[in-house]
């Protein structure tokens, strides 16, 4: 029976270690019974500022309707800083009431085993603009890019990107699809866990 209480007691301090808890000498003889106990001994993660920029050129795949513009892929490939040679993913939609529209979409950037994973919302500072109303004519966008997450050197990053990109348009009639080239950049500060 001893035996097993100290079976018990080094298994209790184990799992507390291993879920992040910090234990003192006490806690071998007696855990904490509440939460709130437990709380209190939360190891707070390290942070630091890290500058990010990264170049990416690739396809932008479009379907136009009636009402505006989709991006059923963007998929590129590129460099940036942590994450050397990568890739960038996404996809994204807007209207088309004129020639500077508001998006917004999803993506990821991934390489050298970390991944960013970014929200753009719509809004005035996030822009695709044509420059003639009619296509075909080419199209800048800009704006910024929220950090939802980040693994890799990339683990618990928080912050920004901005972007700026171009791609050429060739029709924007109701139904249709094309695929064309773009390229974008992407600079910010981020904060990453140490």
């Amino acid at each position: 029976m001893e035996t097993f209480k100290r079976l018990l007691a080094v298994g209790t301090i184990s799992t507390l270690v291993l879920t992040g808890f910090a234990v003192t000498s006490q806690a071998a003889v007696k855990a904490p019974t509440h939460a709130s106990s437990l709380a209190a001994h939360v190891v707070k993660a390290k942070t630091k500022k890290v500058a990010f920029k990264g170049s990416y050129s690739g396809t932008i795949a479009l379907l136009w309707s009636s009402t505006g513009v989709s991006a059923t892929s963007v998929n590129g490939t590129g460099t940036a800083t942590l994450l050397g040679k990568s890739t960038m993913a996404g996809k994204g939609a807007g209207t088309a009431a004129s020639t500077c529209n508001p998006f917004s979409g999803n993506g990821t950037l991934v390489g050298a085993g970390s991944r960013i994973v970014v929200k753009v919302v719509s809004s005035a500072k996030t822009q695709a603009c044509a420059v003639n109303s009619a296509a075909p004519t080419p199209v800048t966008v800009s704006g910024v890019a929220t950090i939802v997450s980040g693994t890799g050197k990339y683990k618990g990053a928080k912050g920004t990107l901005s972007f700026k990109g171009s791609f050429s348009i060739q029709s924007t009639t109701a139904g249709s699809t094309e695929s064309d080239s773009f390229s974008a950049t992407l600079t910010g500060t981020l904060t990453v866990n140490k």
